[in-house]
Formats: structure tokens, C-alpha cells, sequence
């Protein structure tokens, strides 16, 4: 499509050709997508952060994670600073395919490389954790929220505990629980 249309003489700018994928990602078409864009970049038109805000999360969900990382590193290559989100798109690609360790590793990575997970990203971390079974673990992400300075919300506590207690961890619900409390006194 971008072939046909610089044969024709004009080639999008950036902005009118992140809104045509965009459009594209939300029928379905990402496949078709992912070939513009390369398409579009042998062209001669470069992508901008808007471009991979678009389509690392169209790809992760539709659980082409090998592209959502290949996209992101091109993205980093190219010089921008990935927002946590898209960090959070992959992320939870990799939950929904089975992929935990490979989540929990990629989610470590993200805070060595410099980009800090923020509220939002944790709480996404805890609720894919919790709905795959790994309530331990999204015990764990809580208290790191906690230790970075972040203040869960209510629910994602009322999650893992409720979790925790269901498959016999009524200790570690119960700390859970008891950090909740201490938690609100504080605010």
C-alpha cells in the first residue's frame, strides 16, 4: 500500500501514516501492518515513538511477541526512550501466553535498563500474576511497589489475598493483609 501510494507520488508523513495503522491495528489487519511499516521504512519514512506506541501493544496482543521485542528494540535503536507502557504491552503478551518467566525476567530488564515500571505497569503485573495463579509472585510485586515508594490500590490487595488464601498460603494473606492496613495508616 505504501509502495502503491509513493509510486503515485506521495508518501504519508508520520502522522497521517500512525493514523492509517492505527486504524488498520483496531479492524485486525496487523499482519498487513507490520508489512507497511517495513514497507514504509524502506521507503524512506522513519517511525516516531507514536508509530511503536501503536503497534508494540497491537502486536502483543495479538501474540506476535517476537515482533513486540523486535519493534521495541528497534524503537531503542533508533533513539527513543520507550514509555513504560510499552514495556507493559510485552509484558502482558507474555502472561497471557504462559509466558511468566520470561514476563517476570523481561519486567527485571526494564528496571536494570533504566525505565522504572510506574504505578500503572505494577498494577498490570499483579493482576496478570494473579489471574495466571502466581499469587506468591504478585504478593512480591506489591511489596516492591511498596518498597520503590508506590501505594497499592485496594483491589489489587483484595486479589492477591483473596488468591493467597485460596490455594493455602493464609500466612503470607494474612502479612498481606496486615501491610494493607499499615499501608493506609500512612497516608
Amino acid at each position: 500500500m505504501v509502495r502503491r501510494m509513493s509510486k503515485e507520488g506521495f508518501l504519508p508523513d508520520v502522522d497521517t501514516f500512525n493514523s492509517l495503522l492505527e486504524a488498520l491495528c483496531k479492524s485486525g489487519e496487523i499482519d498487513f501492518c507490520v508489512e507497511m511499516l517495513k514497507e514504509a521504512g524502506e521507503l524512506g519514512l522513519c517511525p516516531d515513538i507514536s508509530t511503536y506506541k501503536v503497534m508494540i501493544p497491537a502486536v502483543s496482543r495479538a501474540g506476535k511477541i517476537d515482533e513486540a521485542f523486535r519493534l521495541l528494540y528497534c524503537a531503542m535503536e533508533e533513539g527513543h526512550r520507550p514509555f513504560p507502557s510499552l514495556y507493559a504491552a510485552i509484558i502482558k503478551g507474555l502472561c497471557k501466553a504462559g509466558r511468566f518467566a520470561d514476563a517476570f525476567s523481561f519486567f527485571g530488564d526494564m528496571q536494570v535498563k533504566g525505565h522504572p515500571p510506574n504505578r500503572p505497569v505494577y498494577t498490570m503485573m499483579v493482576k496478570m500474576c494473579v489471574r495466571g495463579g502466581k499469587y506468591v509472585e504478585a504478593a512480591n510485586y506489591l511489596v516492591e511497589m511498596t518498597e520503590v515508594g508506590m501505594v497499592p490500590r485496594g483491589q489489587s490487595f483484595d486479589m492477591v489475598v483473596e488468591g493467597l488464601k485460596h490455594c493455602g498460603k493464609h500466612d503470607l494473606a494474612r502479612r498481606m493483609d496486615q501491610m494493607e492496613v499499615s499501608l493506609r495508616r500512612e497516608c
